[in-house]
């Protein structure tokens, strides 16, 4: 037992120390933030200890939930859709996680939860689907996939996987990917938008049925299949696929590399190369060079002519040394459908024709040489022409600048379509890059934006007096 200190009185054994209630808060919330990090700090730990098996049930189950709430909100899942490809991965993501390959169908139910966010953000407003008509002309119609009637085609509309495009012989029609990559789809022609039957494939697809589409690839590659072969198309690419008579695939390439595949063999086109695979055999003619083609000299792109002051508009281009003779022609079309062009001639010796024109309005023209034995070389760049009555007069006191109206615009990816509608006449450029204008002031222009988060796109409309009106354009690309 302690003695007590001299002096100190009975009963008082204990020492006492005088503590501040300030100092007490103070230890109270330093130890409940110790216990708080200590929490999170044993879940975290926890949590990463468990098994790939626990992860992927767990993300199955997240995007179980999520395809259910996507299925009440849109509908349905039909062919194509986000809904659809959620329920795609899904079903793979569960086959994966029974034959134990537990990463991998981690790694796919994580993929369906991301569709089923695209397609419960995009409910109410429309899916952008796997491609989208940029512009129609002339007859052309769609088929959705799982029916069996067409209906006409208008420019914007969506298309999915399964739903099929079919160009009357006065139709053209260019489809925009996801990917980037522009398919022109020529009259008399037919085709079915196709989507990678794998994740791990990347690029657009199409089954031709019969006719000829172009294609245009820029930064993916695409793939074009026929009953003949297949043509694996690489990046930046410019190919003509032609579905010909007699169970035959024409495959030209015009830029970059294409590889054409049968049941048997397959071949390598470069640029201007030329071959055709016959079905069934299976096999392939002798690869072909195509000349150089053409490139236009006049009149100057955009050329404004008065119909007061003469009718004759000379077109020159530049001589091709393998081409004996040139196909010159004339349209109201900026696609060349049949029934728009005007002047059709195959039998131009010259580097020149004169041409009389005597109607108002906006005209395109282009030209390809021909070799000895009838091979044709690729269409020149098309140019165009316009013919007024009463044209603007730089200098002559117009100083209003003209209208620009421009919508908002369309995006697949990182590419966006900008469109709108300007003064008739007037030249566009969106960021210094000339748009396509037709001859009522409507344009449009894709452009690809290289980078991720927010981007101004300058939309510039400049009129024959050289006034200009500028638009800004703010777009946004997400990472993924």
């Amino acid at each position: 037992m302690r003695k007590r200190k001299s002096g100190q009185p009975a009963g008082t054994d204990l020492d006492w120390f005088v503590i501040p209630i300030q100092k007490i808060r103070r230890w109270a919330l330093v130890i409940v933030l110790v216990l708080v990090a200590a929490g999170v700090g044993y879940f975290v730990y926890q949590r990463g200890r468990r098994s790939p098996q626990e992860r992927a049930r767990a993300e199955i189950g997240q995007a179980e939930s999520l395809l259910a709430r996507a299925t009440r909100t849109t509908g349905g899942a039909r062919p194509g859709s986000n809904t659809a490809q959620a329920a795609a991965f899904l079903r793979d993501a569960r086959e994966t996680f029974t034959a134990s390959r537990y990463e991998e169908a981690f790694r796919l139910a994580v993929e369906s939860q991301s569709y089923s966010r695209r397609a419960l953000g995009s409910s109410g407003a429309g899916e952008q689907g796997d491609a989208s008509f940029i512009f129609v002309e002339g007859d052309v119609a769609l088929q959705r996939a799982g029916r069996s009637t067409f209906e006409p085609a208008r420019q914007r509309e969506p298309l999915f996987d399964g739903d099929f495009v079919k160009a009357g012989r006065t139709g053209s029609a260019e489809i925009m990917f996801y990917d980037g990559t522009l398919y022109t789809i020529r009259p008399g022609s037919l085709f079915e938008c196709r989507r990678p039957v794998s994740s791990e494939v990347n690029g657009s697809q199409i089954k031709m049925i019969s006719g000829a589409v172009n294609v245009y690839t820029s930064g993916s590659t695409s793939t074009v299949t026929t009953d003949a072969a297949t043509a694996a198309i690489s990046r930046d690419s410019r190919v003509s696929v032609d579905v010909a008579p007699g169970d035959k695939t024409e495959v030209t390439s015009y830029r970059g590399k294409t590889t054409v595949s049968t049941s048997k063999e397959s071949v390598t086109l470069e640029g201007r190369e030329k071959v055709a695979a016959m079905a069934p055999s299976g096999t392939f003619a002798a690869k072909q060079a195509l000349p150089d083609a053409p490139l236009p000299v006049l009149p100057a792109d955009n050329r404004i002519y008065d119909l007061k002051t003469g009718d004759q508009v000379e077109l020159k281009w530049s001589k091709v040394p393998e081409a004996v003779r040139y196909r010159l022609q004339i349209s109201r079309s900026r696609l060349f459908v049949p029934d728009s062009t005007e002047v059709d001639l195959d039998d131009r010796v010259q580097t020149t024709a004169r041409v009389k024109v005597s109607k108002e309005g906006s005209y395109f023209w282009r030209v390809a040489g021909i070799e000895t034995n009838g091979l044709a070389s690729d269409w020149s760049a098309v140019r165009r022409f316009k013919m007024v009555t009463e044209p603007l007069k730089a200098g002559t006191g117009d100083t209003t600048p003209p209208d620009l109206t421009v919508f908002p615009p369309q995006q697949m990816g990182n590419l966006f379509l900008v469109y709108g509608k300007t003064e008739p006449g007037a030249v566009v450029t969106v960021n210094a890059e000339p748009a396509d204008v037709e001859a009522d002031g409507s344009f449009k222009k894709t452009i690809t934006v290289e980078r991720d988060g927010a981007t101004v796109l300058v939309v510039k409309s400049v009129d024959a007096s050289g006034n200009e009106t500028v638009r800004r354009v703010r777009v946004f690309v997400e990472s993924l």
